[in-house]
């Protein structure tokens, strides 16, 4: 087992960018060789940028509290206002986008801004510009578009 273990293609890392920290800031790595060390390259990439750093310069982002007992006690006061909620984005959009409830995805805002990782706690009618996912984040209530996520990992088998 490695110190590096975390570094896989595809994770969402934090950069800690020697450069004064000007560039500091969450990345999704893009390749790794086969065996990481220290001063092993890695390749990451923003929404606006990319960069191949060492592996020594990256860390997990870690978990935030999580929000989702306070989610399903929302979701219940909604539902009985009516409203639905669904597990899969396909059963609110046409989509080829398979995401689904216990997904975890990185939530991008729109000035780039990226987030996570964030599990799927449910799906709504679209709203507001597609606005149908919610996470668990500090805005459980508030539903964000399927453009602004990147699928992490599929939800854990059962």
């Amino acid at each position: 087992m490695s110190k590096y273990d975390f570094i896989k293609a595809g994770n969402l890392l934090y950069w800690n960018d020697p450069d004064n920290g000007i560039s500091s800031g969450d990345y999704k790595v893009i390749s790794v060789p086969e065996e990481v060390h220290e001063d092993s390259i890695i390749l990451i990439a923003s929404r606006h940028s990319e960069a191949e750093v060492f592996a020594s310069e990256l860390s997990p982002i870690p978990q935030t509290r999580s929000h989702k007992e306070e989610f399903l006690k929302w979701r219940e006061k909604q539902e009985a206002d009516g409203s639905v909620f669904y597990n899969r984005l396909s059963d609110v959009i046409a989509t080829e986008f398979d995401l689904e409830v216990g997904d975890m995805v990185a939530f991008t805002n729109d000035y780039g801004v990226v987030f996570g990782p964030c599990e799927i706690l449910a799906f709504g009618k679209p709203w507001n510009g597609d606005r149908c996912v919610y996470l668990d984040s500090d805005a459980y209530w508030f539903a964000d578009r399927p453009s602004q996520l990147t699928l992490i990992s599929k939800r854990a088998s059962e």
